[in-house]
């Protein structure tokens, strides 16, 4: 009878001591995430914004790994990533940066971004799928003036929208003018109700 106790309570001490080592090894064995400084210049006597992952910030900012920076026209963005360098994000810009400690690389959308300094080069990728290696003192920049082209035009894809709404507005048009009087739903079945 006294063996049933003791054993629940020794077995309830050995599981407890497992999720506290085994968490503890979780906790101890996590890698820190790789940061950089954030840094805004503007149009003087005004107060600058810059966006990165939706949120509007200022200078003097942490930013946390991968981050889209998006730098409105009147603002441009600095991000020092310590020994590993430092690129600008100039005005107009839209980018996905990643940096993982000792790598920088960028996802460029559109507009453009130097690279103030680096021992090994930016890795960007362009909007239209290339990808080059940036060394420190040049810029990747795309084509402004293609993209706002085609963004005045609709988009590459305005074709596909006018095929949807005009095959929605001929299935209205025909469900409109169907006769409905020849549609006989469920045939010719016979009911049978159980109340006589």
């Amino acid at each position: 009878m006294t063996v049933k106790p003791l054993l629940k309570k020794s077995l309830s001490v050995f599981l407890t001591t497992a999720v506290f080592l085994t968490y503890s090894m979780v906790t101890l064995a996590s890698v820190p995430a790789a940061t950089g400084e954030l840094t805004v210049t503007g149009v003087a006597g005004t107060e600058s914004f810059v966006s990165v992952n939706g949120e509007a910030v200022k200078s003097s900012r942490s930013v946390f790994f991968p981050a889209v920076v998006t730098t409105p026209d009147n603002a441009s963005a600095t991000i020092a990533f310590g020994k590993s360098g430092a690129i600008r994000v100039e005005a107009g810009t839209s980018v996905t940066v990643n940096f993982d400690g000792r790598n920088v690389s960028a996802i460029l959308s559109s507009g453009s971004v130097k690279v103030l300094a680096s021992e090994t080069g930016v890795a960007v990728a362009m909007p239209d799928g290339s990808a080059k290696t940036v060394p420190a003192g040049e810029t990747a920049a795309t084509n402004r003036a293609q993209d706002d082209d085609d963004n005045k035009g609709g988009g590459a894809a305005w074709w596909l929208w006018a095929l949807v709404f005009g095959g929605a507005a001929a299935g209205m048009i025909i469900g409109a003018t169907y006769d409905t009087n020849k549609v006989r739903l469920g045939g010719n079945t016979t009911v049978v109700s159980p109340v006589q």
